[in-house]
């Protein structure tokens, strides 16, 4: 292993006849499987070797003792503070890694706070409502933080009161700023939690039926995205011979043509795009479901780019990867950033930044070139038309027709009585009048 990495043979017998040499060179491996290139692992080779002086590889350690340990590293050094800091954390940084791939790294485990209650109504979702792993996540994390809270207030959940409740929200919620939605989310995962606890008998009856939610109306948000102009703009600066830019603009060609979530963009596979037939393969991960799209030239020829002078051979499935050693699928918070810098970077003023603000932009443009809610709904891969209708409140188009319709003499009234009004249909069109109808009742639904 050392006499692949180093040149010099002096090195290469100082780090063979070394402390724990063995251990050093499975962690060198296991970089090496990561993808790590040529000169980091020449550079983490000298630094296992100072971790080995400082700390046994072959026994257990915490993480105050790394910490410990980096100070130690750090005090020869002459550098300035913000230098010794960054020395300082790469060297926690490998040592802890080292270690726990090792199995030596001692992390006691936070006892969650009434941890088998949560676990027996995560698995009861899971199992019997058959939820996404994503809501999953979600649940977990929202009554995490609730639980958290609550065992500081009581022992057992049969203590547990409507005031306590209230008081979480006037207090935690109080103080991260809740937003009317963030609540209306915390109620909904209190109320299923409590209603699992009252059929288990661990709480008092009806508990969840007290918890009150702010009212929330039916397509009150509007869908808000950015222009299709700044769109275009968006995707003509993400043109470049740099690999950053041929990756992105493959990415943000995908986000605006087909209105793809961001998931589906950074889960999407290698054997999902079929260049025979021209067509992508996408896996909707909101409804389960599957859909294939006909692949546009210019989208197919910039993903075909990407694949062929930047993605670099991996052993991962996923289409687009980070930039840098070690080459990984994309995160969520690593592709939302990607998009969010390049909206900041045009100097956009918009509501929101971020990968779904150009689903909303694809749909509105949809909308204002004449297709139809459920060509929309289609493209978009909604199951149900109700998720498309919030767009038709950002169609000004046709909403200034409605508006300006003159409705006034489709009923004519008489001054005496009320009982012998009868409508007027033979001056206007049935057809327009009903597509009138169906269009204001649609924003009712």
């Amino acid at each position: 292993m050392f006499d692949q990495l180093l040149s010099r043979q002096f090195h290469i017998l100082r780090h063979r006849n070394g402390p724990y040499s063995e251990e050093r060179q499975q962690y060198l491996s296991f970089l090496i499987r990561e993808g790590r290139s040529r000169s980091t692992l020449q550079a983490v080779c000298g630094l296992l070797y100072s971790i080995s002086q400082l700390l046994p590889l072959d026994r257990r350690v915490t993480i105050p003792q790394i910490e410990t340990a980096a100070d130690e590293y750090g005090k020869p050094r002459h550098c300035s503070q913000r230098s010794l800091q960054v020395v300082k954390r790469w060297f926690v940084y490998h040592a802890t890694k080292c270690f726990r791939f090792l199995r030596c790294l001692h992390e006691p485990i936070a006892k969650q706070a009434f941890g088998l209650e949560l676990e027996a109504f995560l698995t009861f979702e899971i199992r019997e409502r058959g939820l996404a792993p994503e809501t999953i996540l979600n649940r977990r994390r929202s009554l995490s933080v609730f639980l958290t809270w609550l065992a500081t207030k009581v022992e057992s959940l049969a203590e547990v009161t409507p005031d306590h409740i209230a008081r979480y929200f006037t207090t935690v919620g109080v103080q991260r700023r809740w937003k009317r939605t963030t609540i209306s989310f915390v109620v909904n995962q209190l109320r299923q939690f409590f209603r699992f606890a009252e059929s288990k008998g661990w709480c008092r009856s009806r508990l969840a039926a007290t918890i009150d939610a702010p009212r929330m109306y039916g397509l009150e948000r509007l869908p808000r995205g950015p222009a299709w102009a700044d769109v275009q703009r968006l995707i003509r600066a993400s043109r470049g011979n740099d690999p950053s830019n041929i990756r992105d603009h493959a990415i943000l060609l995908l986000l605006a043509v087909y209105g793809f979530r961001s998931g589906e963009v950074r889960l999407l596979r290698l054997d999902e795009l079929d260049w025979e037939r021209e067509t992508v393969h996408v896996r909707r991960s909101k409804q389960r479901k599957s859909q294939r799209y006909p692949l546009v030239r210019e989208v197919g020829d910039a993903i075909l780019h990407y694949l062929r002078k930047v993605r670099p051979q991996s052993r991962h499935p996923e289409v687009f990867l980070t930039l840098k050693h070690p080459h990984q699928p994309l995160s969520g918070g690593g592709f939302g950033t990607i998009v969010r810098k390049r909206m900041h970077r045009l100097g956009l003023k918009l509501h929101s930044y971020g990968p779904h603000t150009l689903r909303h932009a694809c749909a509105t443009h949809l909308l204002s070139e004449g297709f139809s809610l459920k060509e929309i709904g289609d493209h978009l891969g909604h199951v149900s038309p109700v998720a498309t209708q919030m767009y038709t409140k950002v169609d000004l188009a046709s909403l200034r027709e409605v508006g300006e319709f003159d409705l006034r003499w489709l009923v004519a009234y008489t001054k005496d009585s009320v009982h012998r009004a009868t409508p007027i249909y033979s001056r206007g069109d049935i057809a327009a009048l009903r597509a009138v109808a169906e269009f204001g009742l649609g924003g009712l639904l």
